[in-house]
């Protein structure tokens, strides 16, 4: 059964063969997110904000509430998206076979590549690492609350950028013009979080692009969902980076960047390092070659 979307049309600037044009499609879902986000925004208590910010520190609770202000929307503009098409919910990426081997296999490799450049600063000396300062029943329970929130920020992220929206490209232009669209745009919008800079900004284009193959190679999202949230875990629990010019509250240990800021990272974190490209660039190179030549 083909949905309203597919059906064949006579031509033009707005139906094609394969009925609405895939572009109208995009902009359709753009649309769709950004009604349902203002819908969430209006909707949402200003005060439960303020109250989850405690001394300009991010806890895992004001970033659930955050993430979800936009996961709501994605989850609604897809959900509309997909039954246009006359499609699954899954479709976007949610399907697939062995879900939790592929999240665990993406966390480890997430955990390995920020873990790998949080050592490589603290050994080279363009950055500290100090106990957090929390007890036995912090580290638990802090640990998991950040290791939920974690796990939301990367579903929410690949779901918004390399769910529908990468599958629409893909399905109309090519996975490659698709992979270098939407790693673009991953890397546009960290331009507006506090203490970016342009290699946090080169950073993000480079792991979007991983995280692009990896829907490639897997066919679904939970790879790429594993190791944003991993990478992301990291930063802000288990090295207690600062991030995008924020710092953690709760963290396991505590990362002081010293020197440089093109070398330690600066508020950016260590993913405004060059050292993240150092390690972004044959990680990249290593997902092509896992993941580039798997059948579409």
């Amino acid at each position: 059964m083909r949905g309203w979307l597919e059906r064949a049309g006579t031509g033009g600037w707005w139906r094609g063969p394969d009925g609405v044009r895939m572009w109208w499609r995009v902009l359709l879902f753009v649309l769709l997110v950004a009604v349902f986000f203002a819908a969430c925004a209006r909707l949402m208590p200003r005060t439960l904000v303020r109250a989850l910010v405690a001394e300009g520190q991010m806890g895992p609770g004001f970033i659930v509430v955050n993430e979800l202000l936009v996961l709501v929307p994605v989850m609604a503009a897809t959900s509309v998206m997909t039954w246009l098409e006359a499609g699954p919910f899954i479709s976007c990426g949610l399907g697939g076979e062995r879900r939790l081997v592929r999240l665990v296999q993406g966390a480890g490799c997430g955990l390995l590549i920020m873990g790998l450049l949080v050592l490589l600063l603290a050994a080279a000396g363009h950055g500290s690492l100090a106990w957090g300062g929390l007890r036995a029943g912090g580290v638990i329970s802090f640990g998991l609350a950040w290791a939920a929130a974690s796990l939301l920020i990367g579903f929410n992220e690949e779901l918004a950028l390399r769910g529908y929206l990468l599958q629409a490209l893909w399905r109309g232009i090519g996975f490659w013009p698709a992979l270098v669209i939407t790693s673009l745009v991953f890397g546009t919008l960290h331009i507006s979080n506090q203490g970016e800079g342009a290699i946090g900004v080169a950073t993000a284009v480079l792991g979007g692009a991983i995280m692009a193959l990896g829907v490639r190679g897997t066919g679904a999202l939970w790879w790429s969902i594993g190791l944003h949230g991993a990478w992301d875990y990291v930063e802000n629990f288990l090295a207690g980076t600062p991030d995008s010019g924020e710092t953690c509250l709760g963290t396991l240990l505590r990362f002081t960047p010293h020197g440089p800021e093109i070398l330690s990272g600066g508020a950016t974190g260590p993913e405004g390092s060059i050292f993240a490209l150092v390690l972004l660039v044959p990680a990249l190179a290593l997902s092509w070659r896992a993941f580039a030549r798997a059948p579409v």
